[in-house]
């Protein structure tokens, strides 16, 4: 399905000039991030009404993608088990917020650890998407500081134990996606923009 969506939409632009030749791989790699977002992310909430999950689903996917958005991070070497760590991850987490306590030390230490992992971490790259410019990393970093501090904030502004669970949650997820040690145990190239530097 997703084969057939991305080459019938490039098809598509390449017939009305939207698409160069020089052009077919940036095109083919959005449509396809492109697929796999909005597939799974339906997947996601359609499974989290099921569960009674919804809101919790809803916030976290938002948040979670916001942040991600600049802190980058490891990816499954395969779709299917990208579809099986989300499908995982955004049923079990959410689950499990609604019934876990969180002392206030925790949620402390959670804050701490992620601002810790994101100033020294992020962005984490890929092999496929390696982030060969310096000034954006360091812009990548800054901004996803700021995020993560916006974060924060708003969990003391709201005020909630659902909002503080989700935030400390997010930000588990996002310190193991841009832990080095990650990329070591799935055995997945590290800091990749180096092997573009002579």
């Amino acid at each position: 399905m997703k084969e057939v969506f991305v080459n019938r939409s490039l098809t598509y632009l390449i017939k009305n000039n939207a698409c160069k030749n020089d052009q077919v791989n940036t095109f083919r790699y959005v449509l396809e991030s492109l697929y796999s977002l909005v597939s799974k992310t339906g997947a996601v909430l359609i499974i989290s009404i099921f569960l009674n999950t919804f809101k919790i689903t809803f916030i976290s996917l938002l948040l979670f993608s916001i942040l991600r958005g600049f802190t980058f991070g490891i990816h499954a070497s395969k779709n299917a088990y990208c579809w099986i760590t989300t499908i995982g991850i955004y049923s079990i987490f959410p689950f499990l917020i609604q019934r876990i306590n969180m002392t206030k030390e925790f949620i402390t230490i959670c804050y701490l650890t992620v601002f810790l992992s994101i100033l020294f971490f992020s962005p984490s790259d890929t092999p496929k998407r390696p982030l060969i410019n310096k000034r954006k990393r360091r812009v990548n970093k800054i901004i996803s500081l700021g995020i993560g501090i916006i974060y924060m904030l708003l969990s003391f502004f709201i005020n909630t134990n659902d909002f503080y669970k989700i935030v400390c949650f997010i930000f588990m997820l996002t310190s193991v996606c841009i832990n080095p040690l990650t990329y070591k145990i799935f055995k997945v190239p590290y800091n990749n923009y180096k092997n573009y530097y002579s």
